[in-house]
Formats: structure tokens, sequence, C-alpha cells
């Protein structure tokens, strides 16, 4: 390992990059690898993939501290905080090597560790912690940001100038994302919180040159039909490079019309704004996507839906469809949207379905045709499990990954036909299976017998599925964890 030049090991550390533990290990090797490897390290500390223990924010926030100049310290212990009883010089200038720069997360570690000082003191201090980091040579390639006002800070057109992924809550000073417009050019993906109206968002949008993503994220059960308007209208400005788009209501013009290169749509709404607003559902009938191949949706009608995969000259691969809408027709509405999914996507690998017994006719159907499928994720609260659980005997041999949701005392019933499938399943390829069990809040029995009853009931479904894991029926299982990976398909 010692004759290994720099450049061979930069590309041994990149393809670690996500494995902390063997970065980890590579810091220790010699001084020479602890160079290499601790700018990676440190690109970005609020990496989702680590776990943040309390200890570890108390030691990341003395690191942080640790960087602050004798200016900022004997500022503030002339403010009356003194923070600084076991001071030591980093090792390596570590903010130097962040690209990634989280403001929430900041935040969040701040709230924890500065606790004894009143909110004027614990501002002084978040001011001289940013100095940190918007001052000097750093260039970040991702910024995540709340409320704080960056434009009182000198030096941030130089800090964000090659900025690439930019994510924002609803209450930023619009002045930040007017100053972000100016001097921020080349964003990549944009993640916004739509909840008040802001010009500077339309403004930062329109200035990019290469926007390819954008998460329009609304958290109330209301928009705002004029700000959604000029988002839309912006959108329209990028046409030629934006591929991905999420939007957290029914379109309020035909702005997807225009996105003709589109790759992956996200509509994600609630029942009642999909229906206050029912107008607008025209928006989205007609609209030719021949490139789309991810497809989200939620509380959308089936019969828009069922148009809009007709117009999508079959390249889609992946769809997950949510919806709770109360339509007249809804029952053949549901029936027509999975035949359009069965007779326009042949390259189809991913479903995820709320369905309904009436709708078993079609789905077997699919389950037939749709023969490039590998993973199959139902929402079943009104379903025939067992009717069901025959039906997956039709599917294709490519199929093996399922996600399977119901309300807890239906699994207490179905708990035998999903033992028969398991069985049936022998001499196929070895499957994932993921099981979540819900508590109906409608039952007549009181929360703790709910609890006692979906723990009891996971207890038993997990024995019965380590038994065919035993047996080599399953590869992998897991009951209730959200974090099963392998069925994060969108």
């Amino acid at each position: 390992m010692s004759g290994l030049n720099k450049d061979v090991i930069l590309l041994i550390l990149e393809e670690l990059k996500n494995d902390i533990p063997s970065l980890y290990s590579c810091l220790l090797v010699n001084r020479f690898w602890c160079e290499i490897t601790a700018p990676i390290l440190w690109k970005n500390p609020f990496n989702k993939r680590r776990k943040i223990t309390v200890n570890a924010r108390k030691i990341l926030f003395n690191v942080i501290l640790s960087h602050l100049s004798e200016e900022s310290r004997d500022y503030l212990k002339i403010q009356g905080i003194d923070l600084f009883k076991a001071y030591r010089r980093p090792l390596f200038n570590y903010i130097g090597f962040w690209r990634h720069l989280n403001l929430r997360f900041l935040e969040y570690i701040m709230k924890y560790c500065v606790t004894n000082f009143e909110l004027s003191k614990k501002l002084l201090i978040g001011n001289e912690i940013m100095k940190l980091f918007v001052t000097g040579d750093s260039k970040f390639v991702s910024l995540t940001i709340l409320g704080i006002n960056l434009c009182l800070i000198s030096g941030t057109e130089r800090c964000f100038s090659e900025l690439e992924h930019f994510n924002c809550g609803f209450d930023i000073n619009s002045n930040i994302l007017e100053r972000l417009a100016t001097t921020s050019t080349s964003i990549k993906k944009l993640s916004f919180n739509v909840h008040t109206n802001n010009s500077g968002i339309v403004r930062l949008i329109e200035a990019q040159k290469n926007l390819k993503k954008v998460n329009f994220i609304n958290y109330s059960n209301g928009v705002n039909k004029l700000q959604c308007k000029s988002l839309e209208a912006s959108l329209i400005k990028c046409v030629d490079t934006i591929r991905y788009v999420r939007i957290d209501w029914i379109p309020v013009t035909r702005f997807l019309s225009y996105l003709v290169n589109l790759v992956s749509l996200e509509i994600k709404t609630t029942y009642n704004a999909s229906w206050n607003h029912l107008v607008n559902v025209n928006n989205l009938v007609n609209i030719s996507l021949p490139y789309l191949k991810f497809l989200k949706a939620q509380s959308i009608p089936s019969n828009i839906l069922a148009n809009l995969i007709e117009n999508t000259k079959g390249c889609l691969i992946r769809i997950s469809i949510l919806n709770r809408t109360n339509d007249l027709n809804r029952a053949e509405n549901d029936k027509k949207l999975i035949q359009k999914i069965y007779q326009n996507c042949p390259n189809l690998n991913y479903l995820k379905l709320r369905l309904s017994d009436n709708e078993f006719s079609e789905f077997e159907n699919l389950l037939i045709n749709c023969q490039s499928l590998i993973g199959l994720e139902i929402v079943g609260y009104n379903t025939e499990w067992d009717r069901f659980f025959k039906i997956l005997k039709f599917s294709q041999i490519n199929l093996f990954k399922f996600k399977f949701t119901a309300y807890v005392h239906i699994w207490e019933h179905k708990f035998e036909h999903l033992k028969l499938f398991l069985n049936d399943w022998k001499g196929r390829q070895p499957m994932l299976l993921h099981i979540i069990t819900i508590r109906n809040l409608l039952r007549p029995i009181g929360l703790q017998q709910q609890q006692h009853e979906q723990q009891e009931l996971r207890q038993r479904l997990k024995g019965l599925l380590q038994e065919h894991k035993v047996g080599g029926i399953i590869k992998r299982f897991d009951v209730d964890r959200n974090d099963f990976r392998e069925f994060e398909w969108i």
C-alpha cells in the first residue's frame, strides 16, 4: 500500500466515500494517508449515512469552536461567553474541507450544545461560527438553509459561486435568494418549502443555467395559487435542462406541457387540496411526456393518471400511486388505470398501488403482461389478501421484491394465507419481503390493547419469515422498520 501514489489512493478513497468506517481506518495507516483521507471525510460531516449521537454532536461542535480566531474568542469572552476552557488548535483546517454546508443541522447542534446562554448570546456565538464558513477560500457545492440571514455576512458570493444543490425553508428571507441569484447560477438541484409568496425563489430559478431537479414541497393543507403560478412559469424558462420535478399541488397552469424532456414527475397533494382545486385537474390532461421514466402521484383522479400514463410512450419503469379520491366512477377508473399501466408500460420494473378487491381481474392481467416487473408494493387496507396471494402465482419469474401494508388485525386473520404464499414460492428466486402493520384508529378497542396486539403479531410474523429465510424462500425481510432500503424505489 505504501507504494501507491496519491492519485491512486484518491481513486480508492472516492470509492469508499460512503463507507465511513473504512475511511476512518484509512486515517490510521500513516500521516500521508491521513492527509489524503481527512478532506474526504470532512466534505460532508452531516451526511445522512452517519449516526449523530449526543456525544458526536458535542465533539463536532468543539471541533468547530477550535477553529475560531483569537479575535473571535476574545470578543465572545468580553460578551461573557467562555466556551474555551480546553482550547486546542486542530491538526487540520477541517472547516476548509467542508463542501456541503447544512445550516439547519448546524443550528440543531448548537441547540443541544449551547444551553446555558440567553438567546442574544446564542446569536452572537452563531454569528462568529458563521464567519468561519462564509469567509476564506471555501467553495460549497451544497447549501441547506432556513431563515439565517447570510446577507449580513460578507464573503457569501465567493463561497456559493459554485453551488450545485440548494435546499431552503419557507421562512427564508427573499433578499438572500435574490442575492444568491446574482452569484449562484450553476445549481443543479433545488428544494424549496412553498408556504408564502417569495419572489426571490423565482429570481433564483430563472438565473440557473443547468437546473435539472426541482422539489417544491408544501407542508400546509392549502396552496397559494399566485405563488404556484409564478413557480410553474419559472420552470418553463429552464425547459432545456429540467429533468426531475416534484410539486405538492395540482398544477395551476399547463406548464408540464412545456417540460417534454422530463424523466421524473412527482405530484403529491392532500385529499382536500386535490378536490378543492378540482378545476386544475384539466391541466394534467393530454400532456405528452415521451421520456418519463418515474411517476409518483398521490390523490390524483385515476382517469387523469390513466391519460398521463398513456402519453408517456412506453418509457415508464417505476410507478407509485396512492389515491384517496371519491369520484363517482372511482371503481371503473381504478381498473382503467391498471389497464393503462400494463398496456403502456412494457418496461415497468417497480409498482406501488393502493389495491382494492374490484381491481383484481385487471391486476392479474398486469402481472401477466409486465414481464420486467421486479418489485411490487401494495397498500391494502381493504384488500382480500388471501385472493391477492393466489393471484401472485401469475407473476413473472423476475418479480422477487415485495412490500405489503395493511391493518394489524388483518394480518392476524390472514396469517395462514401468508404462510401458504411463502410455501408456494419454493423454487423461485428468494424474495425480499417487507411487511408493514398499521393500527386501525377506528377499531373499538383501546390504544394500549392495539399496541400489545401489534407487538405480539410482529413477533409471530418475524418468526414465520425467519423460518422461511432459513428454508431459502426469503433472502431478507423486515417487519415495520422504515429504513428497509431495498424498497426505496422512487
